[in-house]
């Protein structure tokens, strides 16, 4: 069994006139969502073997705000920045077969968007959706690239 987290950024500060969005911080507030969010993490025992993650500074922020130790080998693929459900997957699909446990790192729509879709009939675990520094949790069966709503399970979500 496969093990799949994905959380969005945390809060993140609004885009100045002159800044550009992927260079927008994590606030103080989104900072400690994800040391909190890193800590139950840790607190359950659970430790990715890889990660993906936008390259957005908001998304980088969140990851180096979960305090993962050791960090497992990460990719920042520019597709990530933004991307829709279709480019995620592909993403996914992609993830090496010896891959246990993967973590994802970007942003809504399209995480929120994923997450519907893999989770099928368990979507009203995530009621109004996935805010600022919220986590679902899949247990994947067969292979990655094989990866679909009829082999993902959500076992947990956790809202800040």
């Amino acid at each position: 069994m496969k093990r799949l987290l994905v959380v969005r950024h945390g809060a993140a500060a609004g885009k100045s006139s002159a800044g550009k969005d992927r260079d927008r911080a994590l606030t103080p507030e989104g900072r400690r969502a994800a040391a909190a969010l890193g800590r139950r993490l840790k607190s359950d025992g659970i430790s990715p073997d890889h990660v993906l993650c936008s390259p957005a500074r908001r998304a980088r922020e969140t990851l180096d705000g979960l305090a993962i130790d050791p960090l497992p080998p990460a990719d920042f693929p520019e597709a990530l920045y933004l991307a829709d459900t279709a480019t995620l997957l592909d993403h996914l699909r992609d993830i090496p077969a010896q891959t246990r446990s993967l973590l994802l790192v970007g942003h809504n729509p399209g995480l929120e968007e994923l997450i519907r879709g893999l989770a099928g009939s368990q979507t009203a675990a995530l009621g109004s959706g996935l805010p600022a520094a919220g986590l679902a949790i899949f247990e994947i069966s067969g292979a990655w690239s094989s990866l679909s709503p009829s082999s993902a399970r959500l076992v947990a979500f956790l809202a800040p």
